[in-house]
């Protein structure tokens, strides 16, 4: 009886949505208007109501639940091997639309009909186009790039289906995650075009161009990637295949909930997973004690404790590349060759487009405190007494004072200027500031381990001579070491000059004319004695004359 009662309590709370979602939709007088207008505001107004019925169903369901007047479909468990091409249902997410495909080119051709039907807002150099596919709402000039942004919607539209019934094949829990931006797509500024050697076709649909990829990796002689400046070659077909996808950014599938989309199944089960970590998981992390859902997560989560890389120019050792160029770009290039990003308000230059978009919130944070306060001052009698902020939780609690006296603060910065001031505590050359981690009492503690490879530790340890800056002036010594093929463009070798040498020996870099349009540079680090200790490859794709 019991069972029966939820039962009519959750499909009575489904019919209540239902009816509140219908009443919103008959406000007809207010949507007229809007409509009317030459702007979006009805389009993102009519998407947001849409994706907050969907985001309040319950979460026991098995995707996002359909809205009114939708059709209802369930996930189908296929064959893993027909998991892309058998019981696909591609729906058509653009506004007032709706359809249901099962034939992948039909739905090509009937998105891409939709570009005639794209909302276009009249500005003052001209028109701009807006999708109006659900929770998208890109913008465009340039109508060639809306016909190209429909084309991927189409294709992302597969990818969503494939990952529909992949939770069911694959026995997958359900995402988790916000799922208001699941259809932005990246932004698509150029045609697709083949670096295929011999090759230079265009397309505008990226589907078009994955086919014709396919063809050159179908009859390519003896498996080699003839992909400009690449020339890998492998054993199997399968490899080749795979490595190509690397060239072309194809994906396979996608989350269905938030949208993303994975290059193979097992990123897609690691997506899932990591958000549905059981709180009894055996696999415990020994230096943090966070919890995985694998074995294989666990030993990805381990790697990121673990630094690898180290700085040549400072102290510092990092877990990955990446830190390890975010670390040499805040720390040693020079302001005028790191500070790219130029803020358009003040005369703030930012190191990466994210600082900027951090930068440029203060401007607007100023400006409505601003406002607020000259609306203050007009209408005094109205105002109304602000209600006081909830204080932050403490969370962070220092490891060095005692046990009864222990300071437990609200942020890790405040708790950095206790450990500074109070304890006289420094963080180790190289690294700018101290690290927390969360300990079994649920509080935030410094991390006072610092796990290093041996390879890195010798490094540092032997030869760490204090810090240095980069110096721009080097001057370079430019030499052909391979001719092009069929395969691979000319190659080039670049090293430092010795001054030492004559400069009769040198190639003056300027005579250089080179007349392939790929070019791999090889770039070399040589010791005070002409040896050379690492080399990297440059693919440079401009003409120099």
């Amino acid at each position: 009886m019991g069972d029966g009662g939820e039962k009519v309590s959750v499909a009575k709370q489904k019919l209540l949505r239902c009816m509140d979602w219908l009443q919103k939709q008959n406000e007809e007088p207010t949507k007229i208007s809007l409509q009317n207008k030459n702007d979006i505001q009805f389009i993102i107004q009519t998407n947001a109501a849409r994706k907050n019925f969907l985001l309040a169903a319950a979460e026991d369901e098995a995707t996002v639940p359909t809205a009114v007047n939708e059709r209802s479909i369930e996930p189908k468990a296929v064959s893993l091997h027909k998991l892309r091409v058998e019981n696909l249902n591609m729906e058509c997410e653009w506004q007032s639309c709706r359809t249901f495909f099962t034939d992948y080119a039909a739905y090509q051709d009937h998105v891409r009909n939709h570009a005639s039907n794209v909302h276009v807002i009249e500005t003052e150099g001209g028109v701009q186009y807006v999708c109006l596919w659900d929770v998208c709402g890109h913008k465009t000039s340039d109508f060639i790039e809306i016909v190209r942004h429909l084309n991927y919607h189409s294709y992302h539209g597969k990818l969503l289906a494939i990952g529909f019934n992949g939770r069911a094949t694959l026995k997958l829990p359900r995402c988790k995650k916000d799922s208001t931006k699941r259809n932005q797509i990246p932004i698509l500024n150029s045609d697709y075009q083949c670096m295929w050697v011999g090759c230079e076709e265009k397309y505008n649909s990226i589907q078009m161009f994955l086919d014709h990829v396919k063809q050159h990796t179908n009859y390519a002689e003896q498996l080699v990637c003839s992909w400009a400046g690449c020339g890998a070659t492998f054993s199997k077909k399968v490899m080749l295949v795979v490595h190509v996808r690397s060239h072309t950014s194809e994906r396979l599938i996608a989350c269905y909930h938030c949208g993303s989309h994975f290059a193979n199944n097992r990123k897609l089960c690691d997506h899932l997973r990591r958000q549905n970590v059981a709180a009894n998981s055996p696999y415990v992390c020994e230096v943090c004690g966070s919890r995985c859902a694998s074995e294989y997560l666990l030993v990805e989560h381990t790697r990121q404790h673990v630094s690898t890389y180290a700085c040549s120019l400072c102290d510092m050792s990092a877990t990955s590349p990446a830190a390890l160029a975010h670390h040499v770009r805040y720390r040693h290039l020079a302001p005028h060759h790191a500070r790219l990003h130029a803020c358009p308000h003040c005369t703030y230059r930012a190191v990466t487009q994210w600082d900027l978009r951090q930068h440029i919130l203060t401007h607007k944070r100023k400006k409505k405190a601003d406002d607020t306060k000259e609306f203050s001052d007009e209408d005094n009698s109205e105002s109304e007494s602000k209600p006081k902020k909830k204080k932050s939780t403490r969370m962070y609690a220092c490891h060095m004072c005692p046990e009864k006296n222990m300071k437990v603060l609200s942020r890790g910065s405040r708790l950095t200027t206790h450990l500074v001031k109070v304890h006289g505590a420094q963080w180790s050359f190289g690294h700018s500031r101290f690290r927390y981690q969360l300990c079994e009492d649920g509080m935030y503690r410094l991390t006072t381990t610092r796990f290093e490879s041996l390879e890195v530790s010798e490094k540092i340890v032997d030869g760490y001579t204090g810090p240095k800056e980069l110096v721009s002036n080097f001057e370079f010594k430019l030499k052909q070491v391979a001719e092009p093929t069929d395969t691979t463009p000319r190659r080039y070798e670049i090293t430092l000059k010795n001054p030492k040498e004559e400069k009769e020996s040198d190639i003056d870099t300027k005579e250089v004319q080179l007349e392939e349009k790929n070019v791999e540079i090889t770039m070399c680090d040589v010791d005070e004695k002409g040896n050379i200790i690492s080399s990297e490859v440059i693919k440079s794709e401009f003409l120099y004359t």
